[in-house]
């Protein structure tokens, strides 16, 4: 899963609306064995100077992570959003303990835990990774000039995209700036015959076996819907979470697959 942005439960919180389905398909996820890898800008670190702030909005959520962190099986990735991450001594600060609001202590929280650039997933029969990675990389304003990306998202764009203003450096706004992102990730995973998940664009992919091997896990933001790769019994598949309503006009949280599964084999065989 990759992009939930979460944020301060303000007008500029994009993942707020989305916390309750998050939190039934992070149950799902915890209940039948899975490991989650949280695959960049997970909390909104440019937007907000300290966490604490996101941790008193989505307590909850933070709770399922505290259980899949206890497990061994929570794998977070950095992004450009929450870049600051890749420094540990700002891991420690900011995951080993969180402050209670109810009993105004500093308890722990997921001690111990390591936040990764990439991750990659040994598929040993055929001596190949699937390497997951945000995907900001190569991206200059969101890489190389991400302190500037930053000031101006905390001090400008968090407050013009209240009003309905979109961020042109932004590939999740920008439809040019996706599609030219896009067009790197195919160029790179063609040069370097690699398997790749990313995220940044917001825009889920799921390519066939006679494709370039490129899945995008999309992003928790869409309104009323959540985007996710399932990697699973060796076959991979795009699923999505989203409220609907059951014949009684009830609303409901459901999963429903929308590509797959397919076997990596298939995706191995075809690398060049």
């Amino acid at each position: 899963m990759s992009d939930m942005h979460r944020g301060d439960n303000s007008f500029s919180d994009e993942f707020a609306p989305n916390q309750n389905i998050f939190l039934h398909a992070a149950n799902h996820y915890y209940e039948n064995g899975f490991e989650l890898i949280e695959n960049g800008d997970g909390d909104e670190l440019w937007e907000h100077s300290k966490f604490e702030y996101i941790y008193y909005a989505h307590q909850d959520v933070f709770s399922v992570y505290q259980k899949f962190h206890e497990k061994g099986r929570l794998h977070i990735i950095y992004g450009n959003h929450n870049i600051q991450l890749k420094y540990p001594q700002i891991v420690r600060r900011t995951f080993d303990k969180a402050h209670d609001p109810y009993t105004d202590q500093w308890v722990e929280f997921m001690p111990g835990i390591e936040v990764h650039e990439s991750v990659r997933l040994r598929y040993e029969d055929f001596g190949k990774d699937i390497f997951i990675v945000h995907g900001h990389q190569g991206d200059a304003m969101n890489d190389t000039f991400w302190r500037f990306a930053h000031f101006m998202m905390r001090f400008v764009w968090k407050y013009l995209h209240i009003i309905g203003f979109r961020n042109p450096a932004s590939p999740a706004k920008s439809i040019i700036k996706r599609h030219k992102i896009e067009r790197q990730y195919r160029r790179w995973i063609e040069r370097n015959d690699q398997f790749m998940v990313v995220g940044h664009t917001h825009r889920p992919k799921f390519s066939q076996p006679n494709e370039l091997p490129y899945f995008n896990a999309g992003s928790a933001v869409r309104p009323r819907v959540i985007t996710a790769i399932e990697i699973v019994g060796g076959t991979i598949s795009l699923v999505e979470w989203r409220i609907w309503p059951n014949p009684k006009g009830l609303l409901q949280v459901d999963r429903r697959v929308l590509d797959g599964p397919i076997a990596v084999s298939k995706y191995m065989y075809t690398q060049r």
